[in-house]
C-alpha cells in the first residue's frame, strides 16, 4: 500500500523516471504476491508516452513480456479494464457528402461531431491506435459499439457510463487475429445503415486474450463521434397519362408506378379531381353510379425494378362558352375564362426499405427497421380552353344569292392531333353548295399548338320564311370537327360560328318583303370632325314593296341622344308623293358632334302613314294612319376630335352697383 501511494504521488509530480522505477518497484511486488487483475493493471500503466524515453529496454521487453503472459489468465477474464495507456485510441468519420455539425453535449459535458448520411450510403470509421509496447502484439478483435442516441444517454444517466454489448445497436468488427504494431496503427469500420436516427460511436473494445480493453468515447480526449442517419431519396416514380384533358369528354386516365431500386412494401393511390370532373376507381367500368370525386385503391407490394399500371376514366364537363347580350354562344381564343382550370391530382403514397435492406437483414448484420415513407404526386389538368377555338368567322355576299363563309381556327392542344371529319351546319338561309366544301386538301392533317387553321365554305341563300317561324335549332350556325389522337381516339369538337351580322341581314331582307317596312341609309359627309363642328346628314330612304298605298304622304322624325349630337334642319315634316321619287327620297339635316372621342349613336328616324284629308278630323292635326317599321344602316363610328385652341378677347366692364 506505501509504494502504491508514492506511485500516484510521482504520477502527479511529473518525474517520469522516478515514476517509472515506481511503477517497476510495484510490479516486482506484485508479481511475487498480487492477483492477476491488480498485476494486470499496473503492467498496463508501465507503458506510455511518457515513460517511452527513460524506461530502459530491458525492462520494457522483461515487463511486456509479463503483460502478455497476464492476458492470458482465466483470472482477468471477468474484470472490464477500462482506458489502458499502454494503447491510444483516436475515432473519425470520413467527411460524408451531406456535411457535418458540432454541438455540445450537456450530460457529458464535451463536444459531439454529428455526421449526416442517408439510408444506404456506406458510412466509413477510422480507428487509430497507437501502442507503446516495444513489440507488437496480436490481439484476437477490435469492436465498436454503436448506440442510438438515446440509449447512450441513458447508460450515462442510469449505468454511469459502462457500456455493454447488449446497449448497441450494432456492433462493428474487425474480425482477428489482428496485429499491432509499436507506433501507429489505423483500422477502418464500413457501415451502411439502414434504420434512420441518431447514433453515436460509443465504445471501442480490443480483446486480447481473456483481457478485454474498453476504450469509451466519454473518457477520450477527441469529441464524440455521431452519425444522423436520415431517409433515402426514394427513387420510386410516378407517370400521369394523358398530359391534359379535353373539356366536355370522356377520357381514359394511366398511372403508372415505377419502383425504382427501392422495395415497396406497401402503398395507397389516391385519385382527387375538381369541380367539373369525375372520375371511377381503377378497374371498374364506367356506369352513372360509379362516377365520384375522389377514389383510393391500394398498391400492392413489388420489389426493384417492378412496374404497376393503373388504369380509369376521367370525364370532364363541357367548358360553359359565353354569350353576347342577344343570347347568342360566343367561342373564340380570348372569350374563356382563364381563371378556373379543371385538374385531376393523383397522390401515391408508399412505405419502403432501400435495395439493400433484404440483403444485410439475411447476414444479421442489423436488426428489423421500421419503413421509410414518402408521398408522390402528379397532376393532369383540362384545357382551359377547348381543343379548337374559333378566333375569326366572317360570310361575304357575291353575287345575287351566293355567300362566301371563312373560318378560323386556333389549335390549343400541347399535343398534335389529326383531322378526321368536319362538317358545317347553317340557318335555312344558308345552304352549302354541291361543291362548296374546299378544305378536302386538310383531311389527315396533323395540327399543333398555336396553329391555325382556315376553311372555307360557298353557300348558296335560301328563300325562307319570316324571323319568327324560323326554328331555335337553326338559329346557330356550328362547324363540327372530329379531332384523333396518335392512339386513335376521337374528339368532337362542337364550333358555334358568329355570323350574327349577316343571318340578321338576310332574316331582315325576308321580312322585308311581307311587312310595311322601310329600310334608312345614313350618310354623313364626314367621318371625323371636331366638337362643335357642323356635319351634313342625309338619309337615303327605300320604302320597298310596302302593302300600303305608295301615294299616302308621310310623317317623319329624326332623333337623337343631346349627349352625343345636336340635330338642325328639316329634322321633323311631311313626304308627299310628289317629293317622292317611286319608292325612295332622300332627307338632309346637319348635325353637331357634342363630346370628343369614338361616337357609335347616330341620328334615328321615324315614319308613319297618314290620312291624306288630316283638317276634317283630329283637331286640324294630321291623323296616323299606319305605322312603318324603319330597318336603320349607319356607319361605324365617327371620330369626333376635341378642340385645342380658342382665340377670345377679354375687356374689363362696369357694373352699377
Amino acid at each position: 500500500q506505501t509504494l502504491m501511494s508514492i506511485v500516484d504521488v510521482f504520477a502527479h509530480d511529473q518525474w517520469d523516471g522516478a515514476y517509472y522505477w515506481r511503477l517497476f518497484r510495484l510490479a516486482s511486488c506484485q508479481r511475487m504476491t498480487g492477483e492477476a487483475a491488480s498485476y494486470l493493471n499496473t503492467l498496463t500503466r508501465c507503458f506510455g508516452p511518457r515513460l517511452a524515453a527513460v524506461a530502459p529496454a530491458q525492462s520494457a521487453s522483461l515487463l511486456q513480456t509479463d503483460l502478455e503472459c497476464v492476458v492470458g489468465e482465466s483470472d482477468v477474464a471477468e474484470y472490464r479494464l477500462g482506458v489502458a495507456p499502454f494503447l491510444e485510441v483516436e475515432l473519425t468519420v470520413q467527411p460524408l457528402p451531406a456535411g457535418k455539425t458540432a454541438q455540445p453535449l450537456g450530460f457529458l459535458r464535451k463536444k459531439l461531431v454529428k455526421h449526416f448520411c442517408f439510408v444506404g450510403e456506406t458510412v466509413k470509421a477510422s480507428l487509430s491506435i497507437t501502442s507503446h509496447l516495444p513489440r507488437s502484439i496480436t490481439v484476437d478483435g477490435i469492436r465498436m459499439f454503436l448506440l442510438t442516441s438515446e440509449r447512450y444517454e441513458a447508460v450515462h444517466r442510469v449505468a454511469h457510463g459502462l457500456i455493454e454489448e447488449e446497449d448497441s445497436f450494432r456492433v462493428l468488427v474487425v474480425d482477428g487475429p489482428v496485429e499491432i504494431q509499436p507506433g501507429s496503427n489505423t483500422f477502418r469500420f464500413e457501415w451502411t445503415p439502414m434504420t434512420i436516427g441518431h447514433y453515436i460511436l460509443g465504445t471501442v473494445a480490443v480483446q486480447w486474450k481473456e483481457a478485454s480493453f474498453h476504450f469509451d468515447a466519454s473518457a477520450l480526449r477527441r469529441p464524440v463521434q455521431s452519425i444522423e442517419v436520415m431517409p433515402s431519396e426514394p427513387t420510386q416514380t410516378i407517370e400521369l397519362n394523358p398530359l391534359f384533358l379535353i373539356p366536355g369528354h370522356t377520357q381514359q386516365a394511366r398511372l403508372v408506378f415505377h419502383s425504382g431500386s427501392d422495395i415497396v412494401r406497401e402503398g395507397k393511390v389516391e385519385l382527387i379531381c375538381s369541380d367539373g370532373l369525375k372520375v371511377v376507381p381503377p378497374g371498374v367500368e364506367p356506369t352513372d353510379d360509379t362516377w365520384c370525386d375522389r377514389c383510393s385503391v391500394p398498391l400492392d407490394a413489388c420489389g426493384p425494378d417492378s412496374e404497376i399500371v393503373l388504369q380509369t376514366h376521367v370525364k370532364s364537363d363541357a367548358m360553359k362558352r359565353p354569350s353576347d347580350n342577344h343570347g347568342h354562344n360566343l367561342q373564340n381564343m380570348h372569350s374563356f375564362d382563364d381563371g378556373i382550370v379543371q385538374t385531376m391530382q393523383a397522390r401515391v403514397t408508399t412505405l419502403y426499405h432501400h435495395a439493400k435492406y433484404d440483403e444485410i437483414i439475411a447476414k444479421e448484420e442489423e436488426p428489423t427497421s421500421d419503413p421509410m415513407s414518402t408521398l408522390l404526386e402528379a397532376m393532369v389538368t383540362t384545357l382551359d380552353r377547348p381543343a379548337l377555338t374559333v378566333s375569326q368567322s366572317d360570310a361575304f355576299p357575291y353575287d345575287d344569292d351566293h355567300v362566301m363563309v371563312s373560318v378560323t381556327l386556333h389549335c390549343n392542344t400541347p399535343v398534335p392531333f389529326f383531322l378526321k371529319e368536319w362538317n358545317v351546319s347553317f340557318p335555312s338561309l344558308l345552304k352549302v353548295a354541291e361543291d362548296g366544301d374546299m378544305n378536302q386538301q386538310m383531311f389527315g392533317h396533323a395540327v399543333a399548338e398555336g396553329e391555325e387553321l382556315f376553311f372555307g365554305f360557298k353557300c348558296t341563300r335560301q328563300e325562307s320564311g319570316s324571323s319568327s317561324t324560323t326554328g331555335a335549332a337553326e338559329e346557330e350556325p356550328i362547324l363540327h370537327v372530329i379531332l384523333q389522337d396518335e392512339f386513335g381516339k376521337t374528339f368532337r369538337q362542337v364550333l358555334p360560328l358568329s355570323l350574327n351580322g349577316i343571318l340578321a341581314q338576310m332574316r331582315r331582307e325576308a321580312d322585308f318583303s311581307t311587312m310595311n317596312v322601310a329600310t334608312a341609309d345614313l350618310r354623313c359627309s364626314s367621318y371625323e370632325g371636331v366638337v362643335g363642328s357642323p356635319v351634313k346628314f342625309t338619309f337615303e330612304v327605300d320604302l320597298g314593296a310596302s302593302q300600303s298605298s305608295s301615294q299616302l304622304p308621310i310623317v317623319y322624325t329624326i332623333y337623337c341622344d343631346e349627349a352625343d349630337w345636336i340635330l338642325g334642319g328639316r329634322v321633323q315634316g311631311f313626304v308627299d308623293g310628289g317629293s317622292r321619287t317611286g319608292r325612295s327620297f332622300k332627307l338632309e339635316f346637319v348635325g353637331i358632334p357634342t363630346q370628343s372621342g369614338l361616337i357609335k349613336r347616330w341620328p334615328e328616324i321615324v315614319f308613319e302613314y297618314v290620312d291624306p284629308s288630316p283638317v276634317a278630323s283630329n283637331n286640324g292635326k294630321s291623323k296616323p294612319f299606319a305605322p312603318i317599321t324603319v330597318h336603320s344602316r349607319n356607319p361605324e363610328e365617327f371620330k369626333s376630335l376635341a378642340y385645342t385652341h380658342h382665340a377670345a378677347l377679354a375687356c374689363t366692364t362696369l357694373l352699377d352697383v
